[in-house]
């Protein structure tokens, strides 16, 4: 017996019959305490005496002893066995050895933290392994290296023992083998599958063994076979894979390599894959994308968000698809915009593709999508459309219900109660009570209970299952605004430690002015954001169109002129802040951090799909903006306007027509008229049927024609736009202000005005 390894509390074998044993000392070689033969002794003189009986009922308890429960008696288990597969080996039992294997995978488990032992019983598995090579039993042999050359066989803890394991296996991975070994999968049918399976055991050496020229050309036209080698291989041909996916132009080899790739390879893998999305063949495009959905790496979102632009009309909708499964709100925006356009396709492939859409928001589970689905619905019920049109229908109910349940990465609420954890949990049974209640359909006092437990574990110091119960507000009662606000802050006090004024209460006069609907719809789309001292915001002459509440801090307001800041005023708690949120137009003043400040942040593209939901929202928005911001006033009272010229008003028909980056003007030209005329700039009135494209004139370059009194008879002038404010909404006539590139001369502006 080697006497590295640690004998153990007694025999196993006597453990796993019952029977009673001494306990030798644990730092013994194992040999029995009475000085009678050991185990593999007592077998070896079993074997000379040819008691095959005997020999086999001492292995069966051997190979029980192993699995028993004290983990020193399962170590001198091993030890035990370990001996007797070397003894076997001596004696050539190979099939006695056999049946011992999964009795070995189980000690070397048992082992794996004694090197030297463990590292034995891998020798004695190797030379069993070898031996069944060279006889061609190819099952055999692969099931003995399986037990130390898998992927998860030694821990990467043990890293000495698995290096060493990894050079047994490579040295056992001779050319010769490798081979006879491809040879006999390619052509040998009745040796061909284990052979293959063995193969593939030698992982590494084996891929790179494939990728020499002389096998390919040896695989060239078994090309499944070949891809099915690398698959069996798996993870350890990730790089063998890639190599080959540059080397080869073969279509069905790069899409199954592409395939292969997102079922075996890692993270690294989405960068090899997602440029063949440019592949002619549609068949490679279709499996990039399946393959990318696949591969758990970051970049994921984008890479389909740019394929949702550039992909034939045939993958749209598998692309669609694919976005369902990222659980992003962020996404919703892309998809709704999607949306509106293939409402546009009076086809079925429009209504289909907007019932794949529906599905994918549903499966997101963002209430953000709420609005878009109903408008949807709106747009479908009553009417008596054919099966495709009443599918989109059922479709987008679906998606609003599976929403209200957390989307499909959250369960149902039918299912909640069996999902509560028990571990470490001490609130298990309360909070299978609110989900029950929640069931019942009583989802408000759902919500009054979950906050009442939050609290609780916020005040035990318990903030690990306060962040988890308060993510069951979106599948009890994403409308519960209060709780999930109270709740949110009384987790971050508990963080920080700081107690700031609470959300609800900085917010009041708003909560007054909204239903809970519609505070919630603003709510749930809010993006926050901290600031620290001296950060800038906004920035004076930026388009920027976001809405910002400030929640904590002091901010800075000022305008700048020939280099030198002006202060306007200071921004606080429950402020607002957002110049071209309501009205189309660059911001005029600039915002900066005074302290370390908290906002929230309302986009104004996420703020348009609740429009139709609740029509009566912008206005009152804007109402209290309007009550609570004066900036715009206290920049005319100091007189700090951007006007350096006296503006004369007058009424006199003209064209423009946008100008490209270059300063060419592109498009057609459009009918307006003056408003007023200075030397710096104009405004002027035009009729545009579609309100969504206002804002797509801020910013730009045009060019005015302005009939005059002279030769010629018309001046043209270019300016970039600053604001569109609306003139007659129900004519949908809009103002456009304007400033010149260069400022006209006296003499030009007295043509413009006679």
């Amino acid at each position: 017996m080697n006497a590295t390894w640690k004998a153990a509390d007694s025999d196993p074998t006597a453990e796993a019959t019952n029977a009673s044993a001494e306990q030798p000392n644990a730092d013994k070689p194992c040999q029995e305490e009475n000085g009678n033969s050991t185990l593999p002794e007592t077998i070896c003189a079993l074997l000379a005496e040819k008691n095959g009986r005997e020999v086999d009922a001492m292995l069966e308890q051997l190979a029980a002893g192993v699995q028993i429960g004290n983990p020193r008696m399962r170590l001198k288990a091993a030890c035990y066995l370990t001996d007797t597969l070397e003894l076997l080996i001596a004696h050539q039992e190979w099939q006695r050895m056999d049946k011992l294997l999964p009795a070995a995978e189980t000690a070397l488990k048992a082992a794996v933290d004694n090197e030297v032992g463990a590292w034995q019983l891998i020798t004695a598995l190797s030379a069993f392994a070898a031996y069944q090579i060279e006889m061609g039993r190819y099952a055999s042999a692969r099931r003995a290296l399986l037990i130390f050359a898998a992927a998860d066989a030694i821990p990467a803890a043990a890293d000495k023992l698995r290096e060493r394991t990894e050079q047994l296996v490579s040295d056992l991975a001779t050319r010769p083998l490798l081979e006879l070994l491809l040879v006999e999968y390619l052509f040998d049918k009745e040796k061909g599958h284990d052979a293959g399976r063995l193969f593939a055991v030698f992982g590494r050496a084996a891929a790179e063994f494939l990728l020499e020229p002389q096998n390919l050309r040896q695989c060239q036209d078994q090309a499944d076979a070949l891809l099915r080698l690398f698959g069996e291989i798996g993870l350890p041909a990730e790089k063998s894979l890639c190599q080959l996916l540059r080397q080869t132009a073969d279509w069905y080899l790069i899409r199954n390599i592409i395939r292969l790739l997102g079922e075996k390879g890692s993270s690294a893998c989405l960068a090899e894959v997602t440029p063949y999305l440019e592949h002619e063949d549609i068949r490679v495009k279709g499996e990039v994308l399946r393959a990318a959905s696949r591969i758990d790496a970051p970049g994921k979102k984008d890479f389909f968000l740019k394929a949702l632009k550039s992909v034939p009309r045939q993958l749209v909708e598998l692309v669609v698809t694919l976005l369902g499964d990222i659980p992003d709100s962020s996404l919703v925006a892309p998809l709704a915009d999607l949306l509106d356009e293939a409402a546009q396709i009076k086809t079925k492939t429009g209504l289909n593709l907007q019932t794949v859409i529906c599905q994918s928001l549903g499966k997101i589970g963002s209430v953000k999508a709420v609005p878009t689905l109903r408008k949807v619905i709106a747009a479908n019920a009553g009417a008596a459309g054919g099966p495709t049109e009443q599918l989109l229908l059922r479709t987008a109910e679906q998606a609003i219900q599976l929403i209200s349940h957390g989307g499909k990465h959250k369960r149902p609420a039918a299912l909640l109660s069996s999902e509560v954890p028990t571990q470490n949990n001490p609130f298990a049974a309360r909070e299978a009570g609110i989900i029950r209640t929640a069931m019942s359909g009583d989802r408000a006092t759902a919500a009054r209970q979950l906050f009442e437990l939050i609290s609780e574990c916020v005040t035990e110091g318990d903030l690990l299952n306060a962040e988890r119960l308060r993510e069951r507000f979106s599948e009890i009662n994403p409308n519960a605004i209060a709780e999930i606000i109270q709740s949110a802050e009384l987790i971050e006090e508990a963080k920080s430690g700081v107690q700031v004024r609470g959300y609800l209460d900085i917010w009041s006069n708003l909560l007054h002015e909204l239903s809970s609907e519609e505070f919630s719809a603003i709510y749930h789309e809010l993006e926050n954001r901290s600031l620290e001292p001296e950060e800038i915001l906004v920035r004076q002459g930026e388009r920027n169109d976001e809405l910002f509440f400030i929640n904590h801090g002091t901010l800075r307001v000022f305008y700048k002129k020939n280099d030198r800041k002006i202060y306007i005023k200071s921004l606080s708690d429950g402020d607002l802040a957002g110049e071209n949120f309501f009205s189309t137009s660059v911001w005029t003043v600039s915002i900066s951090a005074v302290t370390e400040s908290r906002i929230s942040i309302l986009k104004r593209a996420c703020f348009e799909r609740w429009k139709e939901a609740y029509p009566g929202l912008e206005n009152k928005l804007r109402d209290f903006y309007n009550r609570s911001n004066n900036i715009r006033d206290l920049l005319q009272r100091k007189g700090l306007n951007r006007r350096a010229y006296d503006r004369y008003a007058l009424s006199r028909k003209v064209d423009f027509q946008v100008l490209d980056t270059p300063g060419k003007p592109i498009g057609q030209k459009f009918k307006g008229r003056l408003a007023d005329v200075s030397r710096g700039g104009l405004s002027m009135v035009f009729r545009m049927a579609q309100q969504k494209h206002i804002r797509v004139l801020l910013g730009r370059n045009m060019q005015i024609t302005i009939p005059v009194i002279g030769n010629p008879p018309e001046l043209n002038v270019q300016g970039q736009v600053l604001s569109i404010q609306p003139a007659d909404e129900e004519m949908g006539e809009y103002k456009i202000s304007l400033v010149f590139d260069d400022a006209l001369e006296q003499e030009e502006l007295q043509t413009v005005l006679g």
